[in-house]
C-alpha cells in the first residue's frame, strides 16, 4: 500500500479539475484490488467509497458535488484507519487523509 501513497498524493495536490476521469479511475482500481482481501478497521468501507467514487468517474455526467463529498469521506475513512498504524506508513496514511479532505473540500468550493 506505501507505494501507492506518493503517486496519489501527487494527483490529489494537482488540479483534480483538469485530471482525464480514466486515469482516476486506474488508480482507483489499484487501490480497491489492494484492499479487497484487507481485514484492518475501515478497510471494507473505504473500499465501497472507493467504489462509489469510481462509479463516478465512470459516469456519463459524473457530479462534483457526490465526488467532493466521497473525496472528504474516504478522507475521513483513511484518517480513522491512519490512527491505527504506527510508523513511515501511519504517517503516509494521515498525509492522504489530509489530501483527500483537501480535494474534497477544494471540489465542494470549485
Amino acid at each position: 500500500m506505501p507505494t501507492r501513497i506518493a503517486p496519489t498524493l501527487d494527483v490529489l495536490q494537482g488540479n483534480l479539475t483538469d485530471l482525464d476521469p480514466a486515469k482516476g479511475v486506474q488508480a482507483i482500481e489499484r487501490w480497491e484490488t489492494g484492499l479487497e482481501d484487507a481485514d484492518w478497521r475501515g478497510a471494507k468501507t473505504i473500499h465501497a467509497d472507493l467504489g462509489a467514487l469510481r462509479r463516478q468517474l465512470e459516469s456519463d455526467a459524473p457530479d462534483g458535488e457526490k465526488i467532493a463529498e466521497l473525496l472528504t469521506k474516504l478522507g475521513e475513512s483513511t484518517a480513522r484507519a491512519a490512527a491505527h498504524v504506527e510508523g513511515k506508513t501511519g504517517e503516509q496514511l494521515q498525509a492522504l487523509a489530509e489530501a483527500l479532505q483537501g480535494a474534497g473540500t477544494g471540489l465542494g468550493t470549485a
